[in-house]
C-alpha cells in the first residue's frame, strides 16, 4: 500500500516554484495595473472582480482535482448551467425552499460526475470523449428543462448565496479541498495514480473508486458554482457556464496543474484563477479589445505548459 505521508503540495522546490510563478506575476501585473489606471485598486473594483470570479475558480478546482489524477473534465460548464438550472426549477416549480434547492443544484452536480467517473473507468473510455459527450448531454438538458429561455422564480432567501456569502463559500472551498489533497488517502491516492496510475493499482489502489470519486468531487464543485451563479443572477440561464470549462482548465494550468497528471495545487490554482480575472478586468479598464484578452491567457497557458514539460525533463 501507498504510505500514509503521501504528497505535500509544497513540500518541494519545484512544487513552490509552480505557485511563486503566477503569484510573482499577479504581483506585477497589479503593480503595472495600480499606474496606468486609479480605477484599479478600488475597493469597489477589486470586490468585483473577486465576486465575478468565484464560480470560474470553484470550477477549477475540482477540475485541478482530476487534472491531478490524470484525467480531464470538459463538462463542468455545462454542468454548472444544468445544476442552476435544476435549482431554480425546483423553486419556481415544485415551490422548494432556498435550501432544498441548493442540494437539488449540488445533486445534479455529483450525479453528473458520477456518470463520468463511471463511465470513463468501468468502460475504459478516455476522459476526454466521456465528458465531452456529457458537455453536450447537460446543456442539452439545460435547455430542455428551461424550455430554452431564463428562470426566475428563485425562493427567498437565495439571493444572499451568490451575492453575500459566495467568497466565503469560496474560501471553505478552498480550504477543504487543500485539506483533503494535503491530509487525506483521498489526496494522496490522488497525486499517485496521476502520476502513475498503473504503480497505484499494483499498490492496491483502485482506480475506479478513487478516480470515480474525483469526478464527483469536480461535478459537486461545478454544481455549486451553478448554484451560486444563478444566486448571484437571480435567473438560471441555459447557456450560463458555455466555454468555462476552458476557463477552469486554464486556471488550473497556469496555477502549475500538470496537465500530465500527479502535480499542482489548490492554492496555485486559485492564483490562476484571479491573475485570469485581473487581466481581463485590466485589459477592460485599459479599453482593449476582448479578443486581445483571449490571445494573452491563450498565449499564458501554452507558457505554463512548456514550463511544466520542461522542468518534468530537468528531474
Amino acid at each position: 500500500m501507498i504510505e500514509s505521508k503521501g504528497y505535500k503540495p509544497f513540500a518541494t522546490l519545484r512544487s513552490a516554484r509552480q505557485v511563486l510563478a503566477p503569484l510573482s506575476f499577479l504581483v506585477l501585473l497589479a503593480l503595472f495595473l495600480s499606474t496606468q489606471t486609479p480605477a484599479f485598486l478600488t475597493w469597489d473594483n477589486l470586490r468585483t472582480v473577486a465576486i465575478q470570479t468565484v464560480a470560474v475558480a470553484i470550477l477549477a478546482i475540482g477540475e485541478t482535482v482530476v487534472i491531478i489524477s490524470g484525467g480531464i473534465d470538459l463538462s463542468v460548464g455545462a454542468v454548472l448551467a444544468l445544476s442552476g438550472v435544476t435549482a431554480v426549477y425546483a423553486m419556481r416549480e415544485m415551490g422548494a425552499p432556498a435550501w432544498a434547492g441548493v442540494l437539488i443544484g449540488l445533486a445534479t452536480g455529483a450525479l453528473c460526475g458520477l456518470f463520468n467517473g463511471l463511465v470513463t473507468t468501468r468502460l475504459r473510455m478516455p476522459a476526454f470523449v466521456v465528458t465531452l459527450g456529457m458537455l453536450g448531454m447537460a446543456s442539452g438538458a439545460a435547455l430542455l428543462i428551461s424550455g430554452g429561455v431564463s428562470l426566475t422564480g428563485i425562493a427567498p432567501g437565495f439571493e444572499r448565496l451568490g451575492k453575500e456569502w459566495s467568497l466565503w463559500v469560496l474560501l471553505a472551498v478552498a480550504v477543504l479541498f487543500h485539506l483533503l489533497l494535503s491530509f487525506t488517502r483521498l489526496g494522496r491516492y490522488c497525486y499517485a495514480i496521476g502520476g502513475n496510475a498503473e504503480a497505484a493499482r499494483l499498490s492496491g489502489v483502485s482506480l475506479v473508486r478513487y478516480q470515480s470519486t474525483y469526478f464527483v468531487l469536480c461535478g459537486l464543485c461545478a454544481g455549486l458554482a451553478g448554484v451560486l451563479q444563478a444566486s448571484r443572477a437571480t435567473v438560471a440561464q441555459p447557456t450560463a457556464g458555455k466555454g468555462w470549462e476552458l476557463d477552469a482548465i486554464a486556471a488550473a494550468v497556469i496555477g502549475g496543474t500538470s496537465l500530465m497528471g500527479g502535480q499542482g495545487s489548490i492554492v496555485g490554482t486559485l492564483l490562476g484563477a484571479f491573475l485570469m480575472a485581473i487581466i481581463r478586468n485590466g485589459c477592460n479598464l485599459l479599453n482593449v479589445e476582448v479578443e486581445w484578452q483571449q490571445v494573452l491567457i491563450g498565449a499564458m497557458v501554452i507558457v505554463a505548459v512548456f514550463y511544466d514539460r520542461w522542468q518534468r525533463g530537468k528531474g
